[in-house]
């Protein structure tokens, strides 16, 4: 992901400053370049594990990050991301209704939702690069769902949404708050069709650049979110961030 700068204790950088952009929902250090790379590179998110096994379920130590207050609400300038159109589908028999009782379908990431912050970025559906890697949308205020993954709101599997941190040319990426999410805070996953998946934060973790857990991307287990951007220290030599932040997120009651 692309470089974080620091703000200065007397207020905030002008248009040259980059912030970092930080979690589950829901890693090690996805370092993205700067300039033209625009995915996580596979030695820095991990090979995505072609099927869950045992292994992909040991999640390394990390470094537990300080829990913040939770921020008050803060009003979105300007009008709301609005979702995207949806998708047209030819169908010749209505679809069946749902049984009582029986549990909402999975939502097709349109929209990732901070309400708490008054944030919103569109999603777009990813997958893998040849070389393993996690592809992720050039677009730093876009971020990217890992399609061969699990839909969000479904009832197993780790969703997997990740992002930018910031761009040399297009500024602060949408997930550079991930360092800010507090433990409680609500994230909502909205689809085309205007359904939504709500989650809420329940750990922020920062991992070491090749410590990402591969248990990260399960397909099995109990459903949560992960969100993931780049995190602690900027290596211009290597032209990525030491370690990645995660969020983890678990879905509302």
């Amino acid at each position: 992901m692309t470089r974080r700068r620091r703000r200065p204790a007397g207020g905030v950088r002008g248009a040259a400053a980059l912030l970092l952009l930080g979690v589950v929902l829901l890693g090690s250090g996805a370092g993205l370049a700067l300039g033209g790379d625009t995915r996580l590179e596979a030695s820095d998110l991990g090979a995505v594990p072609a099927e869950p096994t045992a292994a992909t379920r040991a999640v390394p130590v990390a470094r537990v990050l300080p829990v913040l207050a939770p921020p008050d609400p803060v009003a979105v300038p300007g009008a709301p991301i609005a979702p995207r159109e949806p998708w047209t589908v030819s169908a010749v028999f209505p679809r069946p209704a749902a049984e009582p009782g029986a549990a909402a379908p999975p939502v097709v990431p349109a929209v990732l939702e901070l309400p708490a912050r008054g944030l919103a970025a569109p999603v777009d559906a990813v997958g893998t690069a040849p070389d393993g890697g996690m592809v992720v949308p050039e677009q730093v205020r876009t971020v990217g769902w890992w399609a061969p993954g699990v839909l969000p709101g479904g009832t197993t599997g780790s969703a997997v949404i990740a992002g930018h941190v910031d761009s040399r040319t297009q500024g602060i990426g949408f997930l550079s708050v991930l360092p800010q999410l507090v433990v409680g805070e609500p994230v909502v996953v909205r689809g085309a069709d205007g359904r939504t998946a709500g989650y809420r934060v329940v750990a922020r973790r920062e991992y070491g650049k090749h410590d990402l857990p591969r248990e990260v991307f399960r397909r099995d287990g109990d459903p949560q979110l992960v969100l993931i951007t780049c995190g602690g220290v900027f290596d211009p030599a290597a032209r990525s961030y030491e370690s990645n932040i995660v969020v983890y997120a678990v879905p509302e009651p």
